[in-house]
């Protein structure tokens, strides 16, 4: 089996836990190397891998698969540009800004024969995988009502100046809220309607930070919360 040879665009906290081991593992992936702004910490981690000083340096290496694990606010832009280039792309959540970016890019993948996806790893924690087989299994019956959360008390800004600055990205629905959404959709489809009280409850804070999202089925309801206080 030909191995995919596959690109990290960053080598942060999601670099380091979310991809480069599993990609590392497993037998069907051949790790490359990562973009890294300031220094050449993958090089360290896996031996033999390569820092790349650049995009174009990722989109014109002997590349498959381009993983898009950057602020939000760049994943059209980046995952546009490597499909151009002729890669194959996984986004992570969210996706896209909004939907138009979302179609457009689709849209260029299917012209150019090219697979993109969203990378969606919440779909495996064990606690959704337990409530998913609870429903599939009809042990509760009909379902009236249901609620997923993420909440934790962390009152203070992130580091993160792409996480509290104001950008199309930004957010905590783009952010936590974009897992709760799909593990929404995947255990209940889409709404038939949608209603969502975004705020900002943290000092200082100029990004929404506190999500209340209502999804409309036709015989039930299910509430999305997201919060730090």
């Amino acid at each position: 089996m030909q191995k995919i040879k596959t690109a990290l665009l960053s080598y942060g906290m999601s670099g380091q836990v979310f991809h480069a081991p599993f990609l590392h593992l497993h037998p069907g992936f051949d790790l490359r190397g990562s973009w890294e702004r300031s220094r050449q910490k993958i090089e360290e981690d896996y031996p033999g891998v390569r820092s790349y000083p650049s995009l174009d340096a990722v989109l014109h290496d002997d590349v498959d698969l381009v993983i898009v694990n950057t602020p939000v606010a760049t994943h059209f832009d980046y995952a546009k540009r490597a499909l151009k280039a002729g890669k194959h792309v996984s986004v992570e959540k969210a996706f896209t800004s909004n939907a138009a970016e979302a179609e457009e890019l689709e849209a260029l993948a299917t012209q150019k024969g090219l697979k993109i996806c969203v990378f969606q790893n919440r779909r495996w924690d064990s606690d959704f995988q337990l409530v998913r087989n609870v429903l599939n299994e009809g042990v509760l019956g009909p379902i009236v009502e249901a609620e997923l959360h993420f909440d934790r008390y962390n009152p203070n800004l992130s580091p993160k100046q792409h996480k509290e600055t104001p950008n199309d990205g930004a957010g905590i629905l783009k952010d936590l809220g974009s897992h709760l959404i799909d593990q929404a959709v995947q255990l209940f489809g889409f709404p038939e309607g949608v209603f969502a009280d975004l705020r900002v409850t943290r000092d200082e804070s100029v990004v929404d930070d506190c999500i209340d999202v209502l999804l409309y089925y036709p015989q039930t309801r299910v509430r999305i919360k997201a919060g730090f206080l």
